[in-house]
């Protein structure tokens, strides 16, 4: 890409004697080669500009963890992708989420719920954040869903073993 330096701003409304909607232009020199470029922009009217702040925060993940959990050999299913997901999200919101929590969030049984968060903490994909009495709060690996910064993230994973996947079950019986 030649790096590009824009100039004076024109406004136009007629070309070639016909009226044409409101536009601008800009002359656009390319540094490296010298050229002029004229880029034709139409007027808003609103002249309000899109708005691209989604609110909230912000998280970043492992597309390559991600991908493999997506793979069809990898052992997870949709309900425990949701499940993933969900307490993904409520790590950051909350610190983590107990299974009843997603199960009524998701729409699951709470047995189903427990049985598929029990699956991903013996595979590291999900960590336990605390347990209270009988209830475990369960928060994702930061080796996958992050919203700390590069440096903090490096450290909370240095802290945790690497997720594995559980695998394609085989026989008859097929859980989470």
């Amino acid at each position: 890409m030649s790096p590009v330096v824009i100039s004076s701003r024109q406004e136009k409304s007629q070309v070639r004697g016909r009226t044409v909607p409101r536009q601008h232009s800009r002359e656009l020199v390319n540094t490296t080669t010298g050229e002029v470029h004229e880029l034709w922009e139409p007027e808003q009217e609103s002249g309000a500009r899109r708005n691209y702040s989604l609110g909230g925060r912000y998280g970043q993940f492992s597309l390559e963890r991600v991908s493999a959990m997506l793979r069809h050999d990898s052992g997870i299913t949709g309900d425990a992708f949701r499940v993933f997901w969900y307490c993904a999200i409520e790590t950051y919101n909350e610190g983590g989420a107990t299974a009843a929590k997603a199960a009524k969030h998701l729409g699951l049984t709470p047995q189903a719920t427990r049985r598929i968060a029990k699956q991903l903490a013996e595979n590291k994909i999900f960590l336990v954040a605390d347990v209270v009495g009988r209830t475990i709060k369960y928060k994702a690996s930061p080796h996958i869903v992050t919203s700390l910064s590069g440096a903090e993230q490096s450290e909370e994973a240095a802290a945790y073993h690497l997720p594995t996947l559980p695998g394609r079950r085989t026989g008859a019986k097929r859980r989470a």
